[in-house]
């Protein structure tokens, strides 16, 4: 029997290789933009020296970090630093990038301690594509941390200012004592950075 020679072995595999080379198709990147609110010289909600903009920051840098395993997914944020932006520039900035859509991190707040929760919000005038959006968000994060349910609501928004899905995701209140030192904990802010991306990727389909 003829032996087979060692360079016949050797092209075979390099032939192996480059068809699996070949047969590698590139994964279409989905850019999304994430918005940390409140920054710089507006610190949102202020409650026994925890200020929203840092907690809002702290939750959209793990967001992104996060996304960086997640294969075909781009998350670009407003801001990465203690920084002001305009709020209209930030959605013409998601709109400009070609973003898929736009969501806002914020921390709410209410007189009455015992309100506690989660909701999400859109424009009073948002379209479906938002509205599903914010349903997305809102199911997966109560989910990730079994959070009160306080649905997802309307009002009027600077969103109004783009066609993009936009949604604005109030994470948890300040305010309320117990809910407060959960946000605190980083534990926590991982739960809720995984089930807004998770509520991302269920809206995206990925």
């Amino acid at each position: 029997m003829e032996r087979i020679g060692p360079l016949f072995i050797l092209l075979f595999a390099a032939t192996l290789a480059l068809v699996a080379l070949l047969s590698v198709r590139p994964v279409p990147e989905i850019l999304v933009v994430v918005d940390a609110g409140h920054g710089g010289h507006d610190p949102g909600a202020e409650v026994s020296g925890v200020r929203e903009k840092d907690l809002n920051l702290t939750l959209a840098l793990l967001v992104a970090r996060k996304a960086q395993g997640i294969r075909g997914l781009r998350v670009v944020l407003t801001r990465s630093t203690d920084t002001y932006v305009d709020l209209v520039e930030r959605v013409k900035m998601a709109e400009a990038l070609g973003a898929a859509l736009y969501l806002s991190i914020h921390a709410n707040y209410h007189r009455d301690p015992k309100v506690c929760g989660i909701e999400t919000w859109v424009d009073t005038n948002a379209g479906q594509e938002s509205q599903r959006l914010a349903e997305c968000v809102q199911r997966a994060v109560v989910s990730a941390v079994g959070g009160a349910d306080r649905g997802v609501r309307r009002q009027t928004l600077y969103l109004r200012h783009t066609s993009l899905p936009a949604a604005l995701v109030e994470v948890g209140f300040l305010s309320c004592p117990s809910e407060r030192k959960k946000l605190l904990d980083p534990a926590y802010q991982e739960r809720i950075a995984e089930g807004i991306l998770q509520g991302i990727r269920e809206f995206l389909g990925i």
